[in-house]
């Protein structure tokens, strides 16, 4: 059922479609830039101008088909059990209350899954991962255990200028470079303190043609604070399948629906797939985590309702796994497409 729904969705948005670039600059509408998730690019260059009706149209559709739109989740049950707040120890308010720099989940034992833009940012720079926290858990200020970080890497075609060559670039510069790393946003992070006490999620891998709906896990700072855990559904595809824009690749996936406001301290979550409408099962797989909103220069959303995100490839995934598992440790340094390496 849902891919006629599908269709009706994207004829409707290639209708009138026309391509065009533009500039554009990036601002945080909640004023913390460490709040970041999804994080928010300049959308100009990456759409056609008329973007926004037909997206407007096609939120609508998911308006009218998501089982469930927003839900608060219960940290104890699947998916979020897996689940939590990825923060920077510097990233409290002035209760001393800690707030998620991202979102992230237990992938392996020991090995949590998150976005790459949280470990090294185009415009913030590199973050130190030994200066990072995964709250399993995460629900208003607590958490069922709290791992440090040991070391984390991105993925190493997370290609991120330095900073000095960052800030000359033009912003036409800018979102070209935006557009060809965006598609390898993801990272890994090895924690300390024992084995996840709750597993962790199952991943799919090249996963083409099998998923057509997800559920979009994490912390947004827009509903309630960012401090419980959210569940938000939505349609899935490829960029590249209609004209979101002139460069779409077929390694980048969206996610479409009705909800527009779960945007920052979403970036690392799961897009968790594989459920049945019934709820009558439910075998959670994780196929992506989220990346990115794009916004235009007056830093409105260029697609209300979508959110955008890597597609996971074995041969990107399954040698970061095997580094991050090694302790970060091989190849020798990461060097500009990572984040610390161990000391």
């Amino acid at each position: 059922m849902r891919a006629a729904y599908i269709a009706v969705a994207l004829l409707t948005l290639v209708a009138g479609a026309t391509l065009g670039r533009a500039s554009g600059s990036e601002s945080d509408p909640t004023g913390t830039s460490a709040l970041r998730a999804p994080r928010s690019i300049p959308g100009d260059a990456f759409a056609r101008p008329d973007s926004r009706a037909p997206a407007a149209r096609l939120a609508q559709v998911g308006r009218s088909t998501a089982p469930e739109t927003l839900t608060t989740g219960d940290p104890s049950i699947a998916p979020f059990k897996w689940a939590g707040m990825v923060e920077y120890h510097d990233a409290k308010d002035a209760a001393g209350i800690s707030h998620p720099l991202c979102t992230g989940q237990f992938i392996t034992a020991n090995v949590v899954l998150t976005a790459a833009h949280c470990l090294n940012d185009p415009d913030d720079g590199i973050t130190d991962p030994k200066m990072m926290s995964f709250w399993l858990q995460y629900q208003n200020g607590q958490a069922t255990k709290i791992f440090k970080v040991s070391c984390g890497l991105t993925n190493p075609q997370w290609a991120v200028p330095d900073q000095a060559t960052w800030k000359k670039m033009s912003d036409d510069d800018q979102n070209a470079v935006l557009a060809k790393i965006f598609p390898h946003d993801f990272a890994m992070l090895l924690v300390d303190g024992g084995s996840s006490p709750t597993g962790y999620i199952p991943v799919a891998l090249d996963w083409k043609g099998k998923y057509s709906y997800a559920e979009r896990i994490g912390y947004p700072e827009n509903i309630l604070g960012g401090r419980i855990v959210q569940k938000v559904g939505g349609i899935v595809f490829f960029a590249d399948s209609i004209p979101l824009r002139d460069n779409a690749l077929p390694n980048e996936v969206v996610q479409w629906g009705p909800v527009t406001d779960a945007t920052q301290g979403m970036s690392g979550g799961a897009w968790v797939a594989n459920q049945d409408t019934t709820r009558k099962t439910y075998n959670p797989i994780l196929i992506a985590v989220t990346s990115y909103s794009p916004v235009n220069k007056y830093n409105a959303p260029v697609f209300p309702g979508g959110t955008f995100a890597a597609y996971l490839k074995a041969e990107e995934y399954n040698p970061l796994l095997q580094r991050v598992q090694n302790g970060c440790q091989e190849p020798s340094s990461a060097g500009p497409l990572g984040a610390s390496q161990p000391k």
